[in-house]
C-alpha cells in the first residue's frame, strides 16, 4: 500500500515542558542588568556618604572635640576626682581654725553652699528641732530664726541617727519656705555620738552648683568633730591642715634644728590660755578621752580638764543659742542679766555633774563664761564685780 494510504493517528502526543521552545536568552537578561545596575548605583552612593560623614567626624575630632565628647570626659583626671563630693582643703582649715561652736557652725553652712542650693542647721531642743541658722535663702535668718519645725517621720529617723532622703513637696521644706526645692535631703549632727540636730540641704531647679548630698554629708561630719574637738581648746589648727610653705632654704647661718612643737604661724597667732592656769598645763587638741600610756598625765590633771571641757561646752552651748543676745550683752556689760535662766540652769549641770572636791580647786564654770560669753571680760558677763 502506498505511504499516502496509510491511516493517520486522530490523536497526536502531548508535548512535554522541555519540549517548549525557550526564550531568547537576552529576553532575561534585560531585566536582571538594569536591576543590578540601580543597586550598584544605591551602593555607590551609601560608600559616598558613610565617607564623607566619617571626614566630617575625624575634622570635628581635631578641630572641636568639645562638640562631641561630654564636659565630663574632657577633665582632667584630677578635675574628675574633685567633681564627685569633693571637699577642699581650704573648707576643712576653715572649720579647723574657728574659735568657738558658732564660728564651726556659720562657717559650716557657708561650705554646704558649695554642694547645695541652700543649707539649714536645727537644733535638738525641748523635744523639737528648732532653726539655728539658714543659708542661700531669701531674707533675713534672723526672721525665721527659734522657730519650730513640725514634728514627722523624716524627723524621728533622723533623731534615730538616719539621714533621710526629702520628696519634693516634703513638709520639712515647706516649713522652711523651701517649696520650690526639687531635691532635699536631712543629716543627722552628731556630736559625742549624739544627736543634736540636724543639717537639711536642698537643690533648685536650674541653680547652681550641682546638688552633692555625699559632700554635705561629710562636711556635717566634720563641723560635728570640729565642734567637739573644741572642748579640748585647742590652742592653734591642726598642723596638717596649715597652708604648704615654699621650700626655697635659708641661709646657712640662719638654719634652725627642726622642731615638732605646734608653734603657730605669725598669721595666726594662738588662742588665749585658759585663765589662772600655766601654758603647760592647758589642754592638748587630742581626743575628750583619757589618755592613757607613759604620756598620761596625773589623774587629778585629768579630772580637772574634764570637769574644764563639760563647763565649756555648757558656756558654748549659751552662747550657741543666743547669739544675738550675747552680743548686745557684751556691749551693754549685762551678759548676766539677759541670759540669767541659761546661765542658772548651766550651774545647775555643771553642780550636778562635777565632783564638790573638783570644784573647790576652783570655778571653772564661771572661768568658762568668762571666757566664752564675755570674751575675757569679766565685767561684761556683770556677774561679779
Amino acid at each position: 500500500m502506498p505511504p499516502s494510504d496509510a491511516p493517520r493517528n486522530i490523536i497526536e502526543p502531548v508535548k512535554g515542558p522541555e519540549e517548549i521552545p525557550a526564550a531568547p536568552a537576552h529576553d532575561l537578561r534585560l531585566p536582571l542588568r538594569e536591576r543590578f545596575s540601580a543597586l550598584r548605583t544605591e551602593l555607590e552612593r551609601l560608600r559616598f556618604e558613610t565617607d564623607r560623614r566619617w571626614e566630617e567626624l575625624l575634622a570635628r575630632l581635631s578641630e572641636n572635640p568639645e562638640e562631641i565628647l561630654s564636659e565630663e570626659m574632657l577633665r582632667s583626671p584630677a578635675q574628675a576626682l574633685r567633681s564627685e563630693s569633693a571637699i577642699s582643703l581650704h573648707a576643712v582649715r576653715r572649720l579647723d581654725e574657728a574659735s568657738d561652736q558658732v564660728e564651726v557652725l556659720s562657717r559650716f553652712l557657708e561650705e554646704c553652699l558649695h554642694h547645695a542650693s541652700r543649707a539649714a542647721l536645727l537644733v535638738d531642743r525641748d523635744g523639737a528641732m528648732h532653726v539655728w541658722k539658714l543659708a542661700g535663702f531669701a531674707g533675713s535668718s534672723d526672721e525665721r530664726r527659734g522657730s519650730t519645725l513640725p514634728e514627722d517621720a523624716a524627723l524621728r529617723r533622723v533623731r534615730e541617727g538616719f539621714p533621710q532622703s526629702l520628696p519634693e513637696g516634703n513638709g520639712i521644706s515647706r516649713a522652711l519656705g523651701a517649696e520650690d526645692a526639687v531635691e532635699a535631703v536631712i543629716f543627722p549632727f552628731v556630736v559625742r555620738e549624739s544627736v543634736s540636730g540636724a543639717v537639711y540641704a536642698d537643690a533648685v531647679a536650674g541653680e547652681r552648683p550641682a546638688f552633692d548630698p555625699e559632700g554635705v554629708a561629710l562636711l556635717t561630719h566634720l563641723a560635728g568633730l570640729s565642734v567637739d574637738r573644741l572642748a579640748g581648746r585647742k590652742l592653734v589648727a591642726a598642723p596638717a591642715l596649715r597652708p604648704i610653705e615654699g621650700a626655697s632654704p635659708a641661709p646657712p647661718d640662719e638654719v634652725e634644728a627642726p622642731s615638732f612643737a605646734s608653734v603657730p604661724p605669725p598669721e595666726s597667732p594662738a588662742a588665749p590660755l585658759p585663765r589662772g592656769e600655766p601654758a603647760a598645763s592647758s589642754p592638748s587638741a587630742g581626743g575628750n578621752g583619757p589618755m592613757g600610756g607613759p604620756l598620761a598625765p596625773p589623774r587629778d590633771d585629768e579630772r580637772r580638764e574634764e570637769a574644764r571641757r563639760f563647763a565649756r561646752l555648757l558656756a558654748s552651748e549659751i552662747k550657741l543659742y543666743n547669739e544675738g543676745a550675747v552680743r548686745e550683752g557684751r556691749e551693754r556689760g549685762n551678759l548676766y542679766f539677759r541670759l540669767r535662766e541659761d546661765i542658772e540652769r548651766g550651774r545647775r549641770l555643771y553642780e550636778e555633774r562635777v565632783p564638790a572636791d573638783l570644784r573647790s580647786d576652783g570655778d571653772f564654770y564661771y572661768e568658762e563664761l568668762v571666757e566664752v560669753l564675755a570674751a575675757g571680760r569679766p565685767e561684761a558677763l556683770g556677774l561679779r564685780g
